[in-house]
């Protein structure tokens, strides 16, 4: 394992305290994780943005400075070049995948990755299983129709005078698309809806207290995961 991302929505709260009590902890573990660089990014970050008052104050008092950080938005080429992905909570999660499906076997939410979900374990298995069948079907799906999809969507960008009318066969193929997986996808959103203790607090707006119960959860969730780290 070479790079570590975390990702959340704005890249000022969850994800830089990650970001920053990761380092200093493999910075503590020493060699046995020499080598390991941590970024993070966010799903809506504003560039350049600085942490939030509170996340700055919060890190201050584990003798961590986030005075410098600045928020970075998350792109397909930070999540090529990750190894682990570790998201905040499992919308983020969704929406890496979103841009980049093929991540989905080294995308996790830090809870789930930091194997802190009790009997949620199952629920979590049946999910994946779900999911994988839902990217195989996918997949299926579009090798059967690569033949018209491919220049269908060659001739939208050229042929802007029939655009309606290949707008309205790639939603055709879309919708039945969807059908192929409509009850593995209302099984996987029935599931999830079980598993609420998934998702690091989002602190964003809250008073100091709350960041620092947030900052205290990513903690014990990140010892786990360095001690994966160290035991490999």
């Amino acid at each position: 394992m070479k790079t570590i991302l975390f990702v959340c929505t704005g890249n000022t709260c969850r994800s830089s305290m990650a970001e920053s009590m990761m380092r200093k902890m493999l910075e503590d573990a020493g060699e046995a994780t020499k080598g390991i660089q941590v970024i993070s990014a966010g799903t809506a970050a504003a560039k350049g943005q600085g942490a939030s008052k509170h996340a700055v104050q919060v890190m201050q008092e584990k003798n961590i400075d986030l005075h410098k950080h600045r928020a970075t938005p998350l792109t397909k080429g930070l999540i090529d070049q990750a190894d682990l992905i570790l998201t905040m909570t499992r919308n983020h999660k969704s929406q890496v995948l979103s841009m980049a499906p093929d991540a989905a076997y080294k995308t996790f939410t830090l809870k789930e990755y930091a194997g802190r979900l009790g009997d949620d374990k199952e629920i979590i298995t049946e999910i994946e299983k779900l999911q994988g069948m839902i990217q195989k079907k996918k997949i299926d799906f579009y090798k059967k129709y690569e033949d018209e999809i491919i220049p269908l969507r060659n001739q939208r960008k050229e042929l802007i005078d029939r655009l309606q009318v290949i707008d309205d066969r790639i939603k055709e193929l879309e919708k039945e698309m969807a059908k192929t997986i409509e009850n593995e996808q209302r099984e996987v959103t029935y599931l999830q809806d079980m598993l609420p203790s998934v998702d690091i607090l989002d602190p964003f707006g809250q008073p100091s207290w709350i960041y620092r119960e947030c900052a205290k959860e990513i903690e014990e969730a990140l010892k786990v995961i360095i001690q994966k780290i160290t035991d490999k």
